[in-house]
């Protein structure tokens, strides 16, 4: 059995329950079970991807701000 059977079963198995262990609607549990584990996998594979993105755009900022530092002028101050 892989991790995503048993990930489903585990699944089905709760709606089982939580639907009060009602005997004879295994296909339709099992169905959700399924439907509800694809949408989980697609939520985290967005919340990766926006990560990922937010994590390129701090990259690229932060780069911008080191490359604008080495360029500018130190500051002048007079010995009086």
């Amino acid at each position: 059995m892989t991790d995503i059977e048993q990930k489903v079963r585990e699944r089905a198995y709760k709606i089982w329950e939580d639907e009060g262990r009602v005997e004879g609607a295994h296909d339709d549990h099992w169905t959700r079970a399924q439907e509800q584990h694809g949408l989980a996998e697609q939520e985290s594979e967005d919340v990766t991807k926006v990560n990922q993105e937010a994590d390129n755009a701090f990259s690229e900022e932060g780069n911008q701000s080191e490359s604008d530092a080495a360029t500018r002028l130190p500051s002048v101050s007079s010995s009086d």
